[in-house]
């Protein structure tokens, strides 16, 4: 399974963020490809850090939604062929108002913890994932903010 985490949008308060987390998210996301069993082939968790976006009930805007591509159509007239992914997709609210006071280190690890948090939902999708093992993969995101530098809870 192939991982993306991004952090593309902000806004005036959140502008210095995306430049800061790009290469963490690069690094985690690297570390974190691999096989977790299950359907899902790429697992992609934006990071909001654009906060008119958010629903004001706290929740992201994209709430875990998983994707078969298996539909073998033909797309604008090129022969039938399935399609090759299945994807996993969400989004990360932070508290923006603490992660914008936050110094940049520890700002990346309040990201990168939030985004740990919010792994607890592929427990709850791990049946729908065809057997996706949601244990495994966090206790590879642990160990690989670790290796990159970044301890989180």
């Amino acid at each position: 399974m192939k991982v993306g985490l991004h952090a593309n949008m902000s806004d005036e308060a959140t502008a210095h963020l995306p430049g800061l987390l790009r290469l963490p998210f690069k690094e985690l996301s690297t570390r974190l490809q691999g096989d977790y069993g299950g359907v899902m082939e790429h697992l992609w968790i934006d990071f909001e850090l654009i906060e008119s976006l958010s629903r004001s009930n706290g929740r992201p805007r994209h709430e875990f939604r998983f994707t078969r591509r298996v539909s073998g159509r033909s797309r604008f007239g090129l022969p039938s062929s399935p399609d090759q992914s299945n994807v996993g997709h969400y989004s990360v609210r932070p508290d923006f108002h603490r992660i914008v006071m936050l110094p940049n280190e520890e700002a990346i690890s309040y990201a990168l913890s939030a985004v740990y948090g919010s792994t607890e939902v592929l427990f709850e999708k791990q049946e729908k994932l065809g057997g996706f093992d949601a244990g495994f993969f966090r206790r590879r995101f642990l160990c690989a903010c670790q290796s990159i530098g970044y301890e989180i809870s």
